[in-house]
């Protein structure tokens, strides 16, 4: 049966702000931004990673009484609920997935019940109406909506040359400043592959449910037009929006690294706008790309 809960969640490319837009709705009232859940039990519980309170996640002092609870009443074992998740939700699978999932076996039952469960656990604990899951997954929407809560998509979009140019950096990992793995530059034709099948896949898998597109280039340009939809009455939201901040980063599971700061403020305008990552050629075809977006 469904209920009036909501499910907010931001699909799309990575390094397209998804973060950012994860943080600002989280600011408004009766609102939980939970960053990157599709992560949380991998990242989260067995690897212990950070949550942006600054403590690794199984001593956050919200996660820790949801994953106490959860371990209660969850009927798979986490491994093997993390490797259902990653099957269901990768886009290598995404034919398989959906099929499977229109008629569930007895264990995918056991998976959805499960996950909705945790979800059950974060609104309760938190005493929100409104949880943003900003895990970017398109395939990850198939699950959510077998879930017994309002969905709503948030498709985040970014130029495809910003997105390039953000995935040719490298960066050292680091946990404690929320940098999860080594980040190595990514070759370009993996990313615009990525990037146009991420994007149309989460236009396609958000037929039938709330969906709107956010053009990140917009958000961060007008955060009050882009996301006018949004505001409904809440002053203090608008009043942010309209400042620019502070967005304070309290539980975000995984994420961009500035979820570890204590708050943020929107950028004046888009980063990583340069492209003084990129080779002449990929210049040329990012430019080429982006005049149709």
């Amino acid at each position: 049966m469904m209920n009036n809960r909501t499910i907010i969640y931001i699909s799309g490319e990575g390094h397209s702000g998804t973060t950012l837009l994860d943080v600002i709705l989280g600011a408004k009232k009766s609102a939980f931004s939970s960053g990157e859940l599709i992560f949380f039990a991998q990242k989260g519980i067995k690897n212990r990673e950070y949550c942006a309170c600054g403590n690794p996640v199984p001593s956050c002092s919200i996660w820790s009484n949801i994953i106490r609870e959860w371990d209660k009443v969850r009927t798979l074992d986490l491994d093997e609920y993390i490797k259902l998740q990653s099957r269901l939700t990768s886009k290598r699978y995404i034919l398989s997935s959906y099929i499977s999932l229109r008629n569930p076996s007895k264990k995918l039952h056991c998976f959805l019940e499960d996950t909705n469960k945790l979800f059950d656990l974060i609104f309760k604990i938190t005493d929100s109406k409104v949880i943003i899951d900003s895990s970017k997954a398109p395939g990850r929407l198939l699950v959510l909506k077998k879930l017994n809560y309002k969905i709503k998509v948030m498709h985040l979009t970014r130029r495809f040359g910003d997105v390039l140019n953000s995935y040719k950096k490298e960066v050292p990992r680091n946990l404690e400043e929320g940098i999860e793995h080594d980040i190595v530059p990514l070759g370009s034709s993996y990313v615009f592959r990525s990037w146009l099948l991420k994007n149309f896949l989460t236009y396609v898998l958000s037929i039938g449910i709330s969906y709107k597109r956010i053009k990140y280039e917009n958000l961060v340009s007008n955060p009050v037009d882009e996301l006018s939809f949004m505001i409904d009455g809440d002053k203090d939201f608008l009043k942010k929006l309209t400042a620019r901040g502070p967005f304070y980063l309290k539980h975000l599971v995984a994420g961009n690294k500035f979820r570890m700061q204590d708050h943020i403020y929107i950028a004046e305008k888009p980063m990583n706008t340069s492209y003084h990552r990129l080779s002449g050629a990929d210049k040329a075809f990012a430019k080429f790309i982006d005049y149709f977006y």
